[in-house]
């Protein structure tokens, strides 16, 4: 795998703050305090989407292979699977960020 364990604790750091705010989010207990913490948390959103993008595209020769071993490392990765939504925000996170790159399909 061309990520080795130094890229996938970088790729960690910048998830991690985006995986906390989602489960945060899963104790509001209404549909517009839900609407502020969102709107509130866009530019989070769109910082780590944009860096996580990034941080795969310009590594040369990275292909769909090194970008699934990256996702099935940080999906095992203990710091974001605390819990089963932990699990598929930080692949929502990983698919929304590398649709298209490479040929990511998810």
């Amino acid at each position: 795998m061309i990520f080795g364990p130094e890229a996938v604790t970088a790729f960690v750091d910048v998830l991690k703050p985006l995986v906390l705010a989602e489960r945060q989010a899963e104790t509001i207990e209404t549909h517009e305090a839900y609407l502020r913490f969102r709107e509130g948390q866009k530019p989070l959103n769109d910082g780590v989407l944009g860096t996580v993008r990034a941080m795969v595209a310009q590594i040369p020769d990275v292909d769909l292979d090194d970008m699934q071993a990256l996702y099935g490392a940080l999906l095992d990765h203990s710091d974001l699977v605390a819990t089963v939504s932990d699990r598929a925000v930080t692949g929502a996170i990983l698919n929304e960020a590398w649709r298209g790159l490479n040929g990511w399909t998810k």
